[in-house]
């Protein structure tokens, strides 16, 4: 085993420490606690990969995460996972200056006017580095995501789905099974963006293998907020669980 972490080794270190130092002060995790949290972050899962990052014990590795769940009031690595990139997004400033590729990301929502507002904030905060394609409910989206599959002509395929959940024909529950139960398909980030805010939807939506959850900020300026740092996250970092995990 290696009796040596160093965070240096880690991608994107410089963009993950302050939110890291910062979730972890939020929740009075200890050192190696953080350790731990920072392995997970960057894509290090299984308690074996982590022992010996830390060279510690596969038991003592999971002691920490049952620690961490309990004092983040998180069930699973994935939600764990998704409750500090929930924390990312809140917490990134508007002022602090993105870096990002050029992102597609795919709108499931069948409210036009709140899609529109969504534009209109990523256009304010990161101008023509994201491109918006928009579908207005779970089946239109599996279809478009079918298309992509088949690489149909202008169909591209999206480096991020932001999904409603509650959406004719096919909600945002039964749209997120489909797309993380499809291997050609499970990679694909999904960020559900909705209004519902009850716990029993934010654990089925993580139970599904869904990347983060963020609710609908009600006003222009905190939408500006939070999609700055949904764009900080997933185009910048990009430090996300891939696929559904334990």
């Amino acid at each position: 085993m290696s009796t040596a972490f160093n965070i240096g080794e880690l991608s994107s270190v410089d963009d993950l420490k302050a939110p890291l130092e910062q979730f972890a002060q939020k929740y009075s995790l200890s050192k190696r606690e953080l350790d731990v949290l920072n392995l997970l972050v960057q894509q290090v899962v299984s308690a074996e990969d982590i022992s010996d990052k830390l060279g510690i014990s596969r038991n003592t590795v999971r002691i920490h995460l049952k620690n961490i769940n309990t004092k983040v009031g998180t069930n699973s690595k994935s939600e764990l996972l998704g409750r500090f990139i929930e924390f990312v997004i809140q917490n990134k400033k508007e002022e602090d200056k993105l870096t990002t590729q050029r992102l597609t990301i795919l709108i499931a929502d069948d409210d036009q006017s709140y899609v529109d507002l969504v534009r209109k904030a990523s256009e304010s905060v990161i101008g023509a580095n994201v491109t918006f394609q928009h579908v207005v409910d779970g089946q239109n989206m599996m279809e478009y995501l079918n298309r992509v599959k088949r690489s149909d002509a202008g169909t591209p395929r999206p480096h991020l789905i932001l999904l409603d959940l509650n959406m004719p024909k096919l909600n945002g529950f039964q749209a997120l099974e489909k797309i993380k139960t499809d291997p050609m398909l499970s990679e694909i980030p999904v960020v559900v963006f909705s209004s519902s805010s009850t716990q029993s939807d934010i654990s089925s939506i993580y139970a599904l293998g869904g990347n983060s959850y963020v609710t609908k900020p009600g006003g222009y300026q905190e939408l500006k907020k939070v999609i700055h740092g949904i764009v900080f996250y997933w185009g910048q970092i990009g430090a996300l669980p891939a696929t559904k995990q334990s």
